[in-house]
């Protein structure tokens, strides 16, 4: 039988095991964010997709996967 005590401990162990995951999961998203703004290619690409869309170079979603074999 746990002692009041020991309750609590596991408790606050479990929630400090859980912050640790989702800090770890925020760390390789920053990670990532980071990796893609340094990649000049990827910024340049980001830039033309964005461009293309206010030049409304765009098609819808069901015409985009006609236009790549899916029926709809």
């Amino acid at each position: 039988m746990n002692t009041l005590a020991e309750t609590e401990t596991e408790s606050i162990t479990e929630i400090f095991i859980e912050t640790l995951k989702k800090v770890d999961t925020e760390i390789e998203s920053a990670i990532e964010t980071l990796e893609i703004l340094s990649d000049k290619e990827i910024l340049e690409e980001i830039k033309e997709g964005l461009q293309d869309i206010k030049n409304g170079k765009v098609i819808g979603f069901e015409d985009f996967l006609r236009k790549h074999g899916y029926e709809i």
